[in-house]
């Protein structure tokens, strides 16, 4: 028995969905009708869809197509209960859905009818596995502006008013009216839409200027039932009163007359105008002419004076950097600043970036993030000056900075920070790191770097030794200790591997002699100097097979590095 009931009930759920499957689909009209609904009011759109009132709904989807292509979910209905996360924003709490179980139809109610809610509806309806969909179109009923009436015209007689009025939907129905309530007979209207999809109405009509009393317009929506009224009163002529054409005729006349006599004293006088203008710009050019020559010569006065205040300029950044070498003192480097990376040579006045962090004590004093190292020597009274030789490197920072900088996690370069830096970006091109940085180019890039620190007149200086040349200075009021920095750099695709070397001594520039290449060993200026391969770049062992080697250097080189003793590390 149970099995017959389970067969049963089975067929019966078969059927009625076979009724489903046989029922014909119909629309409320078609799938284009309108449905109008008030602004600001409550629109109803019945779903052009007809249900099996036996049937529970699995899914009732309402979408909006404001323009072609896009589609925004207005409301949810699934499984009993609606669903609003699914519903775009401007929908949400301003719609509902109405079931007519009897009658077996849906609709969508949409309150607070707003202006964008125009245009097509698709309603989308699932019945177990099986889904239908159609479309009703909504259109918003408008009433729009308060009409207002203008005079276009006087003809014989008779005054010609238009009427006119904005955003309207549909489009409404004007019609004139005399003092007495009459129909007025009107011209045919000019109707237009806006950009917001709404009507603008203009109609005019003729009534004698003898009429008297108002002179009403009524435009009417006829979907709302309502209308709006504006009038115009033609007041009565008085006795004896001048028609209004001779009027216009007897002003206009001598105001025409008055216009054509300024029109033509106006043109005398542009006339003169040009005339005396044409005589000032001829003074003008001669005179210009005239003092041609007087002007020549001032140029090339003030040419010559700049050039000697160049040359005076030239020769006191020279003597400048003459009177800080009489300052020179011995730098070393700190190790308990240096970042794990760096590598300093035994008598701590060479650093280079090593490949990898070395197991060092992690103390509050060692920079963890910024690859730099700091000088030993605190500065906190008087002038100090030092050399670093660079040599080829494409990339270095030298400078000053105050004993209280921060040490831990990545730090900005400026002197609000307690930094006063020199940086060598890449080529030719260096930058102060003032805030904001100062780029410049130099034509001869220093092998050699001079930094001058006069500590109570408040300066940094910096000087290409190579050349004597001065390249930046920087101006601050110093209140605490200052430290000798120093940054080798990444090694910039093996291009900057070599490292900097602090001077022990000032370089001898003044006494390098001409290269001889009759004279062997020393003569001609070269230097022999022991070097520590570490500090090289890797090499090919066929080109270097000992750890320890003598290198011959370049005359201009070897003067540059006479008295350098090289590091080890």
């Amino acid at each position: 028995m149970e099995k017959a009931s389970s067969s049963g009930s089975w067929l019966c759920s078969g059927l009625i969905t076979l009724l489903f499957l046989q029922q014909p689909i119909y629309l409320s009209g078609n799938s284009g009708k309108f449905h109008l609904a008030p602004l600001g009011g409550r629109a109803e759109l019945l779903c052009p869809i007809s249900l099996w009132p036996a049937r529970v709904l699995t899914e009732v989807r309402w979408l909006h197509s404001p323009s072609p292509g896009r589609s925004l979910v207005v409301h949810v209905f699934r499984d009993g209960k609606d669903h609003e996360e699914d519903v775009v924003q401007e929908y949400k709490g301003r719609t509902a859905l109405l079931r007519d179980h009897q009658q077996g139809s849906v609709a969508l109610e949409i309150r607070d009818v707003r202006l964008e809610d125009r245009g097509p509806y698709i309603c989308h309806v699932q019945i177990g596995n099986l889904s239908r969909e159609d479309t009703v179109t909504l259109q918003v009923a408008v009433l729009g502006s308060d009409p207002y009436i203008h005079v276009k015209g006087y003809d014989a007689g008779w005054l010609q008013l238009v009427c006119r009025s904005a955003g309207w939907f549909p489009s409404p129905l004007t019609e004139w009216r005399d003092p007495h309530g009459k129909v007025l007979p009107s011209e045919p209207e000019t109707s237009s839409l806006d950009k917001a999809g709404l009507f603008q109405t203009a109609v005019s009509s003729k009534v004698r200027d003898s009429t008297v009393g108002s002179v009403s317009c009524i435009i009417r929506n006829e979907a709302l039932g309502q209308e709006k009224t504006t009038a115009m009163v033609i007041a009565a002529p008085s006795p004896g009163r001048i028609s209004a054409s001779a009027v216009a005729l007897a002003v206009t006349l001598p105001v025409l007359g008055l216009l054509i006599a300024v029109g033509i004293y106006f043109i005398w006088k542009q006339r003169r105008s040009k005339e005396k203008l044409l005589y000032e710009q001829l003074m003008e050019v001669e005179n210009l002419l005239s003092d041609h020559a007087k002007e020549k010569g001032r140029l090339h006065k003030a040419l010559k004076k700049l050039r000697s205040e160049l040359k005076l300029k030239r020769a006191a950044a020279n003597s400048g950097w003459r009177r800080a070498r009489l300052h020179f003192v011995a730098v070393t480097l700190d190790p308990d600043t240096a970042h794990p990376k760096l590598i300093l040579s035994e008598d701590r006045r060479c650093v280079k970036l090593g490949d990898k962090k070395q197991a060092v004590l992690d103390n509050p004093q060692r920079f963890d993030f910024v690859v730099s190292v700091l000088g030993s020597e605190y500065f906190i009274a008087g002038c100090h000056y030092w050399e670093v030789y660079v040599g080829d490197k494409t990339k270095w920072i030298l400078g000053v900075c105050s004993e209280s900088v921060s040490r831990k996690g990545k730090v900005t370069a400026s002197p609000a920070n307690g930094h006063w830096l020199l940086r060598q970006s890449r080529g030719d091109q260096y930058e102060a790191l003032t805030s904001p940085q100062t780029s410049f180019r130099l034509k001869d890039p220093p092998r050699c770097v001079g930094i001058f620190l006069d500590y109570e007149a408040g300066i940094i200086s910096f000087y290409n030794v190579t050349n004597k040349s001065h390249i930046f200075t920087f101006t601050h009021t110093f209140t605490g200790p200052l430290r000798p920095f120093f940054e080798p750099c990444l090694h910039d695709g093996g291009k900057n591997t070599a490292p900097l070397i602090i001077c022990s001594e000032l370089q001898k520039l003044e006494e390098s002699t001409v290269p001889n290449p009759d004279k062997k060993s020393h003569a001609n200026g070269d230097v022999a100097l022991k070097v520590d391969s570490s500090l090289l770049a890797p090499q090919t062992p066929e080109l270097f097979p000992h750890r320890d080697m003598t290198m011959s250097w370049a005359p201009d080189l070897g003067a540059a590095l006479q008295g350098l003793k090289a590091p080890s590390f």
